[in-house]
C-alpha cells in the first residue's frame, strides 16, 4: 500500500476517536450532565464513528 495513503488512513481513525471523545465532551459541557437526549446522540454518534473506523481499518 502507498505509504502515504496509510498515513492518511491512520491520521483519520485517530482523528475519529478524539471526534467521538470531543462530543462527549460537549454533550456534558452546557450543564454539567448527559441527558437522555444527548445519550440517544452519543450512542448513534458512537456507532457511525465505529463504521466507519472499521472501513478504514479493513482498507488498511
Amino acid at each position: 500500500m502507498n505509504t502515504y495513503i496509510k498515513m492518511q488512513l491512520n491520521t483519520m481513525i485517530q482523528y475519529l476517536d478524539s471526534f467521538e471523545q470531543a462530543c462527549q465532551i460537549a454533550a456534558a459541557k452546557d450543564d454539567g450532565e448527559i441527558d437522555p437526549k444527548e445519550q440517544k446522540q452519543l450512542k448513534k454518534i458512537k456507532k457511525a464513528v465505529a463504521r466507519f473506523k472499521s472501513e478504514l481499518q479493513d482498507i488498511r
